[in-house]
């Protein structure tokens, strides 16, 4: 048994910050990770380049922000000081994250919340580093929980966001908009958005697994939407361009609305 003094270290107390915490998973990584050993797919080199053209940086010192990312395998893991980074900032650098990941032929499924964190980095004094974040642990829970290629958003932090747009009733989930990253609402560029839908058609046929084909019927069904939902609004769209996508439109995906704050 040991000493009653050694849960002394119980009684030091640590200052704690509340931080935004988003956990993305890339999906179909182990598919991804087989081609790359079979030198068929440079998982590396395209993760490497979708960050740094979404601007990612790893450490504090490097982080104009204060938004810092950390990867390892098929887990990104942000994380953001509430009082210094404003909620559509983080969620702005997701979307980042999410379009170009997307170009590279990876999708993220993820959470967004907010929780106390801790952290020690690894320097001259420590020769490991630790995390422990509430909103880290909420944001895995809520991945956890999606099925298809979309970044849960806590109810807790909703009211936090000031700028509309940013966020999508899907059946019972607030989801981040990142569609609004890919698609420009004025229909500038239509021409790529029609490429991308069909890539995604394509590649939703190349698969025999029903799971997987759901997922990139769940997204092609989503960018769908949003055109229309930007139709509405601006009128920019040439919708006959766009008729041949009609067949892959499924009912049993729902879509309720844009959230205006």
């Amino acid at each position: 048994m040991a000493h009653i003094t050694w849960n002394e270290i119980d009684d030091q107390q640590y200052n704690f910050e509340d931080y935004y915490c988003a956990f993305l998973d890339i999906l179909g990584y182990k598919y991804s990770m087989k081609l790359f050993f079979q030198g068929k797919f440079n998982l590396f080199g395209r993760i490497q380049r979708a960050m740094r053209f979404a601007g990612v940086e790893t450490s504090p010192q490097n982080s104009p922000d204060k938004i810092i990312t950390r990867i390892f395998s098929d887990s990104i893991i942000l994380t953001a000081p509430k009082s210094d980074v404003d909620i559509c900032c983080f969620l702005n650098y997701i979307g980042q994250l999410t379009t170009y990941f997307g170009l590279e032929g990876l999708f993220l499924r993820g959470g967004v919340s907010c929780g106390k964190l801790f952290e020690i980095t690894e320097n001259s004094d420590n020769n490991y580093s630790f995390l422990a974040a509430e909103g880290l642990v909420k944001a895995y829970q809520m991945e956890m929980t999606a099925v298809y290629p979309m970044i849960v958003i806590d109810d807790n932090i909703i009211s936090d966001i000031t700028l509309s747009d940013f966020v999508v009733m899907n059946e019972t989930k607030y989801i981040f908009n990142n569609a609004k990253f890919i698609i420009n609402a004025q229909a500038n560029n239509e021409t790529d958005i029609i490429a991308e839908l069909q890539e995604l058609i394509d590649k939703k046929d190349s698969f025999s697994d029903v799971h997987i084909r759901e997922k990139y019927e769940w997204l092609i069904n989503y960018y769908l939407w949003y055109i229309e939902v930007c139709q509405k609004k601006y009128g920019k769209f040439d919708l006959s361009r766009f008729a041949p996508f009609d067949k892959e439109k499924k009912m049993k995906y729902i879509f309720l609305s844009l959230i205006h704050i």
